[in-house]
C-alpha cells in the first residue's frame, strides 16, 4: 500500500489542513475534498519528515509547480541508470556505493538539470564515502558540490565558514531554493539560538553553518555545544578551505584544531573547498583535517574571461581618479558592479574620500561593520540592474571580509588599491569578478614599499596570539615570505601575470578521462563550453605596445559591451 493512502498519513494530512485554516499557504485560496493536498518542503524520499516545520497545506494547482521537476521521463531514468551501471563496469571499487537514483532526486529538488563537468567526480566521490579536497576557480560551483551531498545525508552536515557575512548570504540564497539550512553565530538572540538548535535535535536542517570557534570550549555555550556533540553530522564540509593553512596558528588557532573538533563529533566525512591552494597547502589542509586519504580534485584554475593589470602609480589622487573613469565607462554599457579591495579600515574611508571628490559614492563593506548594514549592501548590489544604473552607484569599498564566497555574478571590476598579503588571497579576490563568464578586469596598483604596511600588521597579528616561542618567529616568518612573493608577482611586469599565478598556485593539467568518467558525465553532465581569452595581462600587452598599462585596462573596459 503507498505510503499515502496509510492511516497514519491521513491522521498527519488532516492536522495540517486544520493547522493552516484549510488555506492554499502560496495562493491563500480556501481548499477542500481533492483540491487540498498536503506537501513536503523536503522531500521524503530526502529524508524529509513528517513534522509541522517541513508541511504545508497547498492547492492542485500551487502543489503540481512545486512538482514539476519530477515528471522526468522513464527514459531519461533508464538511460542514466544504464550510463551508471556501465561506469561502474570500468570505473572499479570507486563506485560500488554510488546510487544514480538518489543523485537524481536530488538535482531536481534543487533546480538543476544538468551537472558541470567539473563537478561530478567530486560529488560522486561524496556520495561514495571518501573524504574529498576540491580546488577550483571562483564562480566553477564548488558549493553544489556539497549541498547534493548534503541533502543526500542521512542526518545534517555541518559547514565550517571564516565569515558571518558569507554565511548569511549562502543561507538566505539556500532557504530561498527551500532547502533547509541555518547558521549560528553570536549575533543570534538567545531564544533564537535555542530555537534552531531545538530544531537542529528534530532533524531538520540538512546545512547548519558556524564559525571554528563555535566548537571552542566555552561555558556560555555549553548548551551549544553538547547539542553539537550529541547530534553528530554526517559530513564536515569546510568553506574557504585555504584558512587552515592562513589562520591556523596565528591569526585563528582554531582553524588549526578542526582535526580534533572532527574527532570530537565522531569523525564525520571530510569535504573540503577552496579557490587557491598549492601544493604546500593542500597537504597542510589534509594532515590538519587527519584526512590524508582523502581524493583531491584540482580544477584548472585559469580565468579566461578576467583581463589582470599591475598598475605602478604612487599618487592616490591618479588612482583614484582612474577608478571613477573605469567604473563610469564600465556602467554606460552594463550594470556590472566595481569592487575596490583596501587592507584597512582607515585606508578604506581614505579611499572614500578620494573617490567622493570624483563624483563616486562607494559603500564601505568591512567585517565589524554591523550585520544589518553588511546585508543592506550586498542587497543593494543584487538589486542594481541595467533599469536602474548610474555611474555614481554599483561601487564598493572592501576589506577581504568580501574576498570568500559572496557570490555577485555581474561584477566586471575589481581593483587593489594595495596589493594583498599573498597569492592565495589575491586569486580569491580578483576572483570575485566575471562569475557570470563575461569579460572583466582586475587591477593591482603597486608602488615602493609596499610590503611595510603588511609586515607591520602581521607583526601585530602574530604578536597578539597565543603561539610561543621559536614556533612564532616560524609563523611571521612564513607570513612575510607570502608577502613578499605577491610584492615580487605584483612587480614582475615583464613577466605574463597569469602565469606566475597559474605557476605558484599548481593548476594542474586534467588527466584523460577514463571511460566511467565518460559514462557519468553522459548521463548527468553538460557539455562544457570552450572558453575564449580576448585580454591575457599588462605583462603580455606590453610585448606588443608601448606607453602605459593604463591603456590595457581602458582597452579593455571599452571592449566590455
Amino acid at each position: 500500500m503507498s505510503y499515502y493512502f496509510r492511516p497514519e498519513w491521513r491522521k498527519i494530512r488532516l492536522a495540517i489542513l486544520e493547522r493552516d485554516n484549510w488555506q492554499c499557504r502560496e495562493c491563500s485560496k480556501s481548499i477542500k475534498g481533492r483540491n487540498a493536498h498536503v506537501h513536503h518542503k523536503l522531500p521524503r524520499a530526502l529524508g524529509g519528515l513528517d513534522v509541522d516545520e517541513n508541511l504545508i497545506s497547498l492547492c492542485s494547482a500551487c502543489h503540481a509547480t512545486k512538482h514539476a521537476n519530477l515528471h522526468v521521463g522513464l527514459s531519461t531514468r533508464f538511460l542514466q541508470g544504464t550510463a551508471v551501471k556501465l561506469a561502474k563496469l570500468f570505473g572499479g571499487d570507486d563506485l560500488k556505493r554510488f546510487n544514480p537514483d538518489r543523485l537524481g532526486v536530488a538535482l531536481r529538488y534543487m533546480g538543476v538539470k544538468r551537472l558541470r563537468p567539473n563537478q561530478l567526480e567530486p560529488i560522486v566521490a561524496a556520495l561514495s564515502g571518501d573524504d574529498i579536497l576540491l580546488i577550483s576557480p571562483t564562480g566553477s560551483g564548488k558549493s553544489l558540490c556539497f549541498q547534493v551531498p548534503a541533502l543526500l545525508a542521512g542526518s545534517h552536515s555541518i559547514v565550517v565558514s571564516p565569515l558571518k557575512a558569507l554565511m548569511v548570504d549562502q543561507v538566505v540564497g539556500l532557504l530561498r531554493r527551500n532547502f533547509p539550512a541555518t547558521f549560528l553565530n553570536s549575533d543570534l538572540s538567545d531564544d533564537e539560538m535555542s530555537k534552531r538548535l531545538s530544531l537542529l535535535e528534530k532533524g531538520i536542517f540538512k546545512l547548519l553553518y558556524l564559525a571554528p570557534e563555535r566548537f571552542a570550549p566555552s561555558r556560555k555555550r555549553g548548551k551549544e555545544l553538547k547539542t553539537l556533540r550529541e547530534n553528530p553530522p554526517q559530513h564536515l564540509i569546510i568553506d574557504e578551505a585555504h584558512c587552515i593553512d592562513k589562520w591556523g596558528l596565528a591569526f585563528r588557532p582554531e582553524y588549526a584544531k578542526l582535526g580534533v573538533y572532527r574527532q570530537q563529533l565522531g569523525n564525520p566525512q571530510v569535504l573540503a573547498f577552496t579557490a587557491t591552494a598549492n601544493p604546500e597547502t593542500r597537504n597542510e589542509i589534509l594532515q590538519s583535517l587527519k584526512a590524508e586519504n582523502a581524493k583531491v580534485f584540482v580544477e584548472d584554475l585559469d580565468r579566461k574571461n578576467i583581463a589582470l593589470a599591475r598598475l605602478q602609480m604612487h599618487d592616490d589622487k591618479k588612482r583614484a581618479k582612474l577608478i571613477a573613469e573605469l567604473h563610469t565607462a564600465m556602467r554606460l554599457r552594463s550594470s556590472g558592479k566595481t569592487l575596490v579591495f583596501v587592507p584597512t579600515i582607515a585606508l578604506g574611508e581614505e579611499v572614500g574620500e578620494l573617490l567622493k571628490k570624483q563624483g563616486i559614492e562607494a559603500k564601505f563593506f568591512y567585517g565589524r561593520l554591523p550585520s544589518m548594514e553588511r546585508e543592506l549592501i550586498i542587497q543593494g548590489l543584487h538589486n542594481d540592474t541595467a533599469d536602474e544604473r548610474s555611474a555614481d552607484s554599483g561601487c564598493v569599498i572592501c576589506t577581504n571580509a568580501f574576498g570568500m564566497g559572496m557570490d555577485i555574478p555581474d561584477v566586471r571590476l575589481v581593483f587593489h588599491w594595495h596589493h594583498p598579503p599573498s597569492v592565495e588571497d589575491y586569486a580569491q579576490e580578483f576572483g570575485r569578478a566575471g562569475r557570470d563568464g563575461k569579460q572583466s578586469l582586475a587591477v593591482v596598483f603597486t608602488k615602493k614599499a609596499d610590503e611595510n604596511l603588511l609586515n607591520f600588521m602581521a607583526e601585530k597579528s602574530v604578536g597578539k596570539s597565543k603561539i610561543l616561542g621559536p614556533a612564532k618567529a616560524l609563523a611571521l616568518d612564513k607570513v612575510k615570505k607570502s608577502i613578499q612573493k605577491m610584492k615580487t608577482f605584483a612587480n614582475q611586469r615583464d613577466h605574463c601575470f597569469n602565469q606566475l599565478l597559474l605557476e605558484e598556485l599548481g593548476s594542474a593539467t586534467k588527466p584523460i578521462p577514463r571511460l566511467s568518467k565518460f559514462f557519468l558525465n553522459l548521463a548527468f553532465a553538460k557539455r562544457q563550453k570552450r572558453e575564449r581569452r580576448y585580454f591575457c595581462c599588462d605583462g603580455c600587452w606590453r610585448k606588443k605596445h608601448s606607453g602605459h598599462a593604463t591603456n590595457f585596462a581602458r582597452d579593455v573596459v571599452e571592449k566590455m559591451g
